[in-house]
């Protein structure tokens, strides 16, 4: 809690950072809306109603597969889509580049400067270590994806185990890939701060318990805010639950680097 308290002081100097990142996710939401309002709603418009029958059902699913291979109206969103996932993929490391920088003791600039001070200095070897994530972590997806599928369509035919084994795999997956991010966290800070790569990754391996701790800690809060908004948005419709709706953008932002921040003071501390 120590480490967590920290990180929570740390999160308060950087809070115009928070605004900023607010505002990127709003408006990736805008876009997403945006896009499911223009695409998606008019193709579930056009699903017969009253409930179809085999015939109808089989005709609107030809009508689909079609669409898909021939439209360009289709193909336009798609590529519109694939653009905009390229176009965040490159902004993350942009992003996280800033955040990193900001755990500096502040200077008069103030936060927002820093920011993007910190992205015209370190957005080189911070992409490189994103790329090394991305790499790292989607590599095992050449091996387990034919096996999940086939062990996905075993248990949707049949039920039972190969559900069983399909949902351990994706744990393990994720489980993997959290443990590789947090040990290029490390890595990044030792880089980012001048105390070696290595040293940095085998002090994460040696504090790992903790390292998970403040993870579950700040994940439980995300996780209990998230719920707690989208009940009372599901029994408060109207213009409370837009406000609350909105603002979970904020609150995911601001616990993000919440937890960065308290992972730095772990490390910091122990190096």
């Amino acid at each position: 809690m120590r480490y967590i308290r920290n990180g929570w002081q740390s999160t308060k100097d950087q809070f115009p950072v928070v605004i900023i990142l607010f505002l990127y996710q709003l408006l990736w939401g805008v876009f997403l809306y945006r896009l499911i309002n223009s695409a998606i709603i008019p193709l579930l418009q056009r699903y017969p109603d009253p409930a179809p029958g085999e015939l109808s059902r089989i005709l609107f699913l030809i009508e689909g597969q079609l669409e898909l291979k021939y439209s360009s109206e289709v193909h336009l969103y798609f590529w519109l889509l694939a653009g905009m996932f390229i176009l965040r993929m490159l902004l993350t490391p942009l992003i996280q580049a800033g955040i990193l920088y900001g755990l500096r003791p502040l200077t008069p600039d103030g936060a927002g400067l820093v920011f993007f001070q910190g992205i015209g200095r370190l957005w080189k070897p911070v992409t490189v270590f994103y790329l090394i994530e991305l790499l790292l972590v989607l590599g095992p997806a050449y091996w387990l994806g034919p096996k999940l599928l086939d062990l996905l369509v075993q248990g949707i035919q049949s039920g039972g185990y190969p559900l069983l084994y399909t949902a351990i795999y994706i744990l393990g997956w994720l489980i993997y890939g959290y443990l590789i991010h947090q040990l290029l966290l490390y890595a990044k800070f030792g880089y980012i701060f001048g105390r070696g790569m290595l040293p940095s990754m085998l002090s994460c391996l040696r504090q790992l318990l903790t390292v998970i701790g403040i993870s579950l800690c700040l994940g439980g809060v995300t996780l209990l805010l998230f719920g707690a908004f989208s009940t009372v948005s599901w029994i408060w419709t109207g213009f409370l639950a837009l406000i609350l709706q909105q603002s979970y953008p904020f609150i995911r932002s601001l616990l993000s680097i919440w937890h960065i921040s308290s992972q730095y003071h772990l490390w910091n501390e122990k190096n």
